[in-house]
């Protein structure tokens, strides 16, 4: 090496790796430092935090505050390492103050590395300082100086910071749930981490997973421990949108809960409880939603066919049975917790395909309906599916039957004349049509033709489409169209419907014979009796009577009124009692003229018996004397009033006294007119309707003579058979069962008649002789006895001896007639007489004997039953089935004789006594409707028992007959 050249002596690369060494010692040391501040730091941003409760921002520049810190440290730590190197002056005298021992050997070292390299120097200089490093360098230990740069500190700060490490993380691993808790909120500043605080809150519901329906509502629990704050409140954020969230307060139950209510839940929520300051708060409850669609509440609506004239119905709708008339609109409008889309109703019906109807949501209405409409034309299942916008299905699918309804034709009816009739000439006869139909009448007719010579048609249109009743009225007056005896009249009617197709819908014919009075007469002879037209003239004189009962009541009152009067003249309910008195006597007074009025015009010119022209004539005579006792009784009422005055306006004693005494000689006028017409009408009657059952006994016996004698002239025809086939056979045990039924009628005439005789026999003691004769005969011959032994032997297939018994019967039968029958007719006849003659002051019969002898109308003995059609036997009613109705104009009605004759006195009988409870028609015109002839008798023991040997007697030939 030339003497000009730079050295470069090894103390000197020594001192650099001392250099670089005491960086590095240098930035451990800063980190450490830096680590033990940082570390200090966390808890007292952790107290700072619990405290003051930092917002998430706030926790958030913390967070980053550290982390930036301690990215810093290292950066700070990493530059001073690597990057910074102290002077090697600055290292020697580091190094020469580690180790006293080298004096300032290092410092001159490098004082004279400088001198051996400054140009300035003489060369000597320079090679002499050059030698003198040399020297230095030799004379020290230069692998012992790096060492000399290490920090003495970094054990210490070492321990220092790992104390404080392992202090905090002792605190963290052992410091709990809030220690935890503030960890968390610094590392995850936004997350669900709730401060500190010395009220903690749990929502109990909504719990993890809850769900609650779109739309639907939801009640928030809250459970608060430790210290309870006074008010407590929730925040439902949306998290699928960015609505604002909404705050509740909650209500405190008492137990340490508290709840709110959320309503019309749309959204998934994140339900946070906390208190008003928000010092205090829960974690966040996530409360997620059903998004299926829920089928709510839903409506039908129903609009009828416009010809129909009806209102459209709607109603609220539960997937039931829907009816409607064929070619109605239907609408079903379905309501949902969702905003619907398209859906559909699927309609089948049998073979035809089915039908999908749009199930759309409503325009112009709430997102959440949506409805669907068509015409009902055929039957059928509906089939509901609702869809929500978001194409989310409904899990439920209901469905309901679909009724389909047809307009039915109308119905309609002739309602009077019940049935075809015969009617007494001259007769204004009622025609009443009842039609109806289902949806509106559009029109009705009536056809009435005479001998096949149609009158003018009767028609009735209606002007509205909503008549679905009509009664037609019209009255057919057989003068005015000239209709004769003998003449035909067919009367059919009909009703046509609104609907657009029209369906018409016809009666059948009701057919009238026009008929003679004389012929309506003997035809109702035949079906009734003296009690039954009695009837009519009870109901007469219990009018009579009701009136008499009316007047007494109208005397108390005035004469209870005098007495007070006179009690207390001022008293001020006297003008008012007094005034009704006065208008119950001007009704009464009315209800007498209308009564003698109804008296006048009573019974026909040619009634049914003869005998009742007297008793008209003398109802003609008591209405009379009714018109003067009305007459007599106002005049005198007006004298009591002072010149007419009603009444005036303060009665005084002698008004109230003369209206008493005209009160009072009116009653006792009228019950001396009742009193006779009792004795000249209502007793005559009594005694003919007695000597009627008499006189019908016989006519009975006769009846059954003539059935007996059929009986025994059919059988005849098997008489001389050697063998009888099963045609022959089966045709006997049909004549067996006929003869059988005789043999109870027997009995029951038997027993009729004796009891007859005795209620007769002191005024009739001829007829009842008579009957008591004739019943001790059948009773000698055992009549009831014979017919069952004949029937017997009809039964039995004996055709000899089935007609010699039945032979033998007849005869037996037709001899007592022929002895007793006419005998009693004579002693009826006695007893007629004597009826109306003797006892009744020369009333006049007339041919009302022959009259009553046609009766066929036969009533047993209560509790023997009937065996006919109508009031207690055979023939009494005009409406049996198979006969023609009499119309004519006659009253039929039970009364207190009737009931009499029944055995049942006044309490009972086949109707009310004196009210109106049976007519043979409507002839007159009446508007007031009577009840029907048609009587059905109750089931008596015999009568079960016949209808029971009847069922064994048709099902022994059902049996025994070859098929």
């Amino acid at each position: 090496m030339s003497s000009n050249e730079p050295s470069h002596p090894a103390v000197l690369s020594v001192l650099q790796r001392a250099g670089a060494l005491s960086s590095r010692q240098r930035a451990l040391l800063f980190m450490l430092r830096s680590a033990l501040w940082l570390v200090v730091l966390v808890p007292v941003l952790m107290v700072a935090d619990v405290l003051i409760h930092f917002t998430d921002t706030l926790r958030l520049a913390g967070a980053l505050g550290m982390a930036l810190a301690a990215v810093a440290i290292l950066g700070t730590a990493a530059v001073i390492a690597f990057f910074v190197r102290p002077p090697l002056l600055r290292t020697a005298r580091l190094l020469e103050s580690r180790n006293p021992a080298l004096g300032s050997k290092l410092v001159n070292i490098l004082q004279l590395e400088a001198d051996s390299n400054s140009h300035d120097a003489e060369p000597l200089t320079r090679e002499l300082a050059r030698r003198a490093v040399a020297d230095a360098e030799n004379a020290l230990d230069l692998p012992a100086l790096p060492p000399l740069a290490r920090e003495p500190q970094i054990p210490r700060r070492a321990l220092h910071a790992f104390v404080a490490l392992a202090l905090v993380g002792l605190l963290s691993l052992f410091g709990g749930h809030y220690v935890h808790q503030e960890w968390l909120r610094f590392l995850d500043p936004y997350g669900d981490h709730p401060a500190f605080s010395l009220t903690h809150l749990e929502i109990l519901k909504p719990a993890d997973g809850d769900k609650v329906l779109y739309g639907a509502s939801f009640n928030v629990e809250v459970r608060a421990t430790g210290h309870q704050p006074r008010e407590l409140f929730i925040t439902a954020k949306p998290v699928d949108d960015a609505s604002p969230p909404v705050t509740l307060p909650m209500s405190a139950r008492g137990d340490g809960t508290f709840v709110a209510h959320l309503e019309n839940i749309r959204s998934r929520l994140e339900i946070t409880a906390h208190t008003a300051d928000d010092g205090s708060r829960s974690h966040h409850h996530l409360l997620d939603l059903i998004l299926t669609p829920q089928i709510g509440a839903t409506l039908v609506r129903i609009t009828p066919p416009e010809y129909t004239a009806q209102k459209a119905r709607e109603l609220p709708y539960r997937f039931t049975a829907v009816q409607a008339l064929e070619g109605s609109r239907i609408d079903f409008k379905i309501s949902s917790n969702r905003p619907l889309g398209p859906g559909k109703i699927l309609l089948e019906s049998g073979d035809d395909p089915p039908s999908n109807i749009a199930l759309a949501p409503v325009a112009d209405g709430p997102a959440e309906t949506a409805a669907a409409n068509f015409t009902a034309d055929r039957s059928g299942r509906l089939t509901f599916s609702l869809v929500d916008a978001a194409g989310n299905a409904a899990i439920e699918n209901p469905t309901a039957s679909l009724t389909v309804t047809q307009d039915l034709p109308p119905a309609i009816a002739i309602t009077v004349p019940e049935k075809d009739a015969l009617a007494i000439e001259g007769l204004t006869v009622p025609i009443k049509v009842d039609a109806s139909d289902d949806y509106g009448l559009r029109s009705l007719r009536l056809h009435i033709a005479v001998n096949d010579v149609f009158l003018p048609m009767q028609e009735v249109a209606f002007d509205t489409n909503d008549t679905r009743r009509h009664r037609m009225e019209y009255s057919l007056d057989f003068a005015k169209i000239g209709a004769k005896p003998t003449d035909q009249i067919r009367i059919f009617a009909e009703a046509i419907d609104t609907r657009p197709e029209a369906q018409i819908t016809r009666t059948a014919s009701r057919k009238l014979e026009v008929i003679t009075e004389e012929d309506y007469n003997n035809r109702l002879r035949e079906k009734v009796d003296v009690a039954m037209i009695a009837g009519k003239y009870e109901a007469m004189l219990k009018r009579l009577e009701e009136a008499i009962a009316a007047q007494k009541r109208i005397e108390d009152k005035l004469a209870a009124l005098r007495e007070k009067m006179a009690a207390k003249p001022d008293d001020e309910q006297t003008l008012e009692e007094f005034s009704k008195a006065y208008a119950e006597q001007l009704q009464l007074n009315e209800r007498l003229e209308q009564m003698s009025d109804d008296m006048a015009k009573f019974g026909r010119d040619n009634p049914v018996y003869d005998f009742e022209k007297d008793l008209n004539e003398k109802l003609a005579k008591q209405a009379q004397a009714i018109r003067e006792s009305v007459a007599k009784n106002r005049e005198q009422g007006e004298q009591a009033l002072e010149k007419g005055q009603a009444p005036p306006a303060t009665p005084n004693e002698d008004m109230v006294k003369g209206m008493e005494q005209a009160a009072r000689e009116q009653r006792e006028r009228l019950q001396g007119g009742s009193d006779r017409a009792k004795e000249e009408i209502e007793a005559p009657l009594q005694d003919l309707a007695q000597l009627h059952e008499l006189m019908k006994d016989f006519n009975r016996f006769q009846q059954l003579t003539e059935e007996q004698r059929e009986l025994a002239e059919q059988t005849k025809a098997y008489q001389d058979k050697p063998q009888l086939n099963a045609e022959d056979r089966l045709a006997l045990r049909d004549l067996g069962a006929r003869q059988r039924e005789l043999a109870p009628k027997l009995d029951q005439l038997e027993k009729k008649l004796r009891h007859d005789a005795e209620a007769g026999k002191e005024k009739f003691p001829e007829a009842a002789a008579s009957a008591d004769e004739l019943a001790d005969q059948m009773e000698s011959a055992d009549m009831p006895g014979l017919a069952r032994q004949a029937a017997k032997s009809m039964l039995e297939g004996k055709a000899g001896d089935s007609h010699a018994q039945a032979d033998n019967l007849h005869e037996e039968m037709n001899k007592l007639f022929e002895d007793a029958g006419q005998e009693g007719q004579q002693g009826v006849a006695q007893g007629f007489d004597r009826a109306l003659t003797l006892q009744h002051r020369g009333m006049k019969g007339g041919d009302s004997l022959r009259q009553m002898m046609m009766s066929k109308n036969f009533r047993p003995l209560p509790g023997e039953g009937g065996n006919g059609g109508g009031l207690g036997g055979e023939m009494a009613s005009s409406m049996m089935d198979g006969e023609p109705q009499l119309l004519g104009g006659e009253s039929l009605m039970d009364g207190p004789i009737a009931s009499a004759i029944a055995g049942m006195g006044d309490e009972g009988g086949t109707g009310t006594p004196g009210a109106p409870t049976a007519r043979l028609d409507q002839g007159d015109g009446s508007d007031v409707d009577q009840q029907s002839a048609r009587r059905t008798s109750t089931p008596q023991g015999t009568t079960l028992l016949l209808n029971y040997e009847n069922i064994a007697d048709a099902y022994f030939r059902r049996l025994t007959t070859k098929p």
